[in-house]
């Protein structure tokens, strides 16, 4: 009967962590980052050669406009580790910008649900 008690506790534990499906809504997300590039005379730094990194790679290369400017969408939602290097006029700077995942604290907490009877159910076995 205790057997029968827990296996009901640990399934309701797993099925609180469920989303229900009644009405969904959806949220779009777009991330343009917008760089503006100066000299330190403060003209812009036009025509500037931009390269983008995204988690160490190179993902993109262009220019700035003529103020100095760079605009770029991220892809999906815009997750990794992002760095931009920005060089002209013989000056080279670069911008970070990390951007997390938030998935991972979902599952990580779904997963403590469930591992923490389950180890309560073990320990309790392992001291009979």
């Amino acid at each position: 009967m205790k057997r029968l008690i827990l296996a009901i506790l640990v399934l309701a534990l797993v099925l609180e962590t469920v989303p229900a499906f009644g009405h969904r809504m959806f949220i779009g997300q777009r991330v343009t980052v917008d760089l503006y590039a100066v000299f330190d005379d403060g003209e812009p730094a036009k025509d500037s050669s931009v390269q983008v990194f995204r988690d160490g790679e190179l993902y993109a290369e262009n220019k700035t406009d003529s103020t100095g400017r760079f605009s770029l969408v991220l892809p999906g939602k815009g997750t990794g580790d992002w760095k931009f290097l920005v060089s002209g006029g013989g000056h080279e700077e670069t911008a970070t910008i990390y951007i997390a995942n938030d998935n991972g604290k979902t599952a990580a907490a779904a997963f403590a649900l469930v591992a923490v009877p389950v180890a309560l159910i073990w320990w309790r076995r392992s001291r009979r």
